[in-house]
């Protein structure tokens, strides 16, 4: 395993404090933002990692009781600006948390999606991967729910977390899916121009996304990782993540002090 950056005496006190809700993937758990959450708050931040419950097959829709969990968790007395960041399969429901966020008047400042598709306002996800939904269907189960998500990818999620320990830790929150989840459309509302955007890849995994990301003006950085690396190299992600909102702020409205 590489070695990490190591945190130096006095970086903290150049970091200006900011609430991070960390918002997991729905195919995995919180503890897959431990790490990175861990590092920030040694820099003075306070991060917050929601647990959205997941829904059934039975459910029309999927994203309204997730996005209630997902700010549910923070709460009603936060004071400070917020930064809202979504790891890979939350990333396309973003704008939905920041808008609920902003009716509960939470000072939202940016936005940040890492290892993500970029919001699309009523894409599909089965309409924008029709490949991979094929896959999908291929492993759907006669209850209508996907396998965990580590049994889609067989040994190549064991080479990116190769710690026996962290594997089981990481792995034992992935849960059974409703395949109807990847049917529903997902709303992107337009959000306040004082808010910054930002995107962090992970590798090329999600170049195309990183592309159009820093085509609409975006704050964007890809570092040399793999998809499941906010485990494994959480100093690397936290410092990206970090520099990332400070450039984010800096390009919006209001938002450069």
């Amino acid at each position: 395993m590489a070695t990490e950056p190591v945190i130096r005496t006095g970086v903290a006190e150049t970091i200006q404090p900011r609430t991070w809700l960390l918002v997991p993937s729905f195919l995995l758990g919180p503890e897959i933002w431990r790490g990175v959450a861990e590092v920030l708050e040694l820099l003075g931040q306070t991060c917050i990692i929601p647990d959205p419950g997941r829904t059934t097959p039975a459910e029309e829709d999927h994203l309204t009781p997730w996005v209630a969990d997902v700010v549910a968790a923070v709460p009603a007395d936060i004071a400070g600006p917020m930064v809202v960041c979504g790891y890979s399969a939350s990333s396309p429901r973003l704008p939905l948390v920041v808008d609920a966020l902003l009716k509960r008047e939470v000072d939202v400042v940016s936005m940040v999606i890492v290892n993500g598709r970029l919001p699309e306002d009523g894409a599909i996800p089965t309409e924008r991967d029709s490949p991979f939904m094929d896959t999908l269907d291929a492993l759907v189960r006669p209850d209508d729910y996907l396998p965990p998500w580590h049994r889609w990818w067989g040994p190549m999620v064991e080479d990116m977390l190769p710690d026996d320990d962290v594997r089981h830790r990481i792995l034992s929150e992935c849960r059974a899916t409703p395949r109807a989840v990847f049917d529903q459309p997902i709303p992107a509302p337009e959000l306040p121009a004082r808010i910054g955007t930002a995107f962090l890849g992970l590798g090329d995994m999600y170049l195309p996304c990183y592309d159009g990301a820093q085509d609409e003006g975006w704050a964007v950085m890809k570092v040399e990782a793999e998809h499941l690396d906010l485990v494994v190299k959480p100093l690397l992600v936290a410092g990206a993540l970090l520099s990332l909102c400070r450039q984010a702020e800096v390009r919006s409205p209001d938002r450069a002090s």
